[in-house]
C-alpha cells in the first residue's frame, strides 16, 4: 500500500492528512470531537484494500495546527475546511464517513456543497 502524508493550508494554518492508496473510489474520514483526532479511525485503513482512504485531523485536533482563536470554531468554517481538503487532494468523487461530530460535519457539507463537476 502506498501511504502519503502532508499538510494543507487552511485559513493560514496547517491541516494534516494521510492517504492510504490502493485506487478505487476515495473515502474521506471525518473524526469526532471537535478535539479528537483521526487516531481512533486508524483500523479503517483495512478498507484501503480496494480504495483510497484519507484520514485528516481537523484544525485544532491531532497533528494539525492548534490555534487559540475562538472565532475559528464555527460549523461553516469546518465545512469550508472539508471543501479545501477535498479540492487540494483532487477528490472529485468520494464517499464521506463521519463519526459523531464528523457525522454532523458530513451532513452539513453535503447539504451545502453540490457535487463537483
Amino acid at each position: 500500500m502506498d501511504v502519503q502524508e502532508g499538510t494543507i493550508r487552511v485559513d493560514g494554518y496547517q491541516v494534516w492528512y494521510r492517504c492510504v492508496d490502493r485506487g478505487g473510489l476515495p473515502l474521506l474520514l471525518l473524526h469526532g470531537g471537535p478535539g479528537a483526532g483521526h487516531d481512533y479511525l486508524e483500523p479503517l485503513k483495512v478498507l484501503a484494500v480496494d480504495r483510497l482512504v484519507i484520514f485528516y485531523d481537523q484544525l485544532g485536533c491531532g497533528r494539525s495546527d492548534q490555534p487559540d482563536d475562538r472565532s475559528l470554531w464555527r460549523l461553516e468554517r469546518f465545512v469550508a475546511e472539508v471543501d479545501t481538503v477535498r479540492r487540494a487532494l483532487h477528490l472529485e468523487q468520494l464517499h464521506l464517513l463521519g463519526h459523531s461530530w464528523g457525522g454532523w460535519l458530513a451532513i452539513e457539507y453535503l447539504l451545502t456543497h453540490p457535487p463537483m463537476e
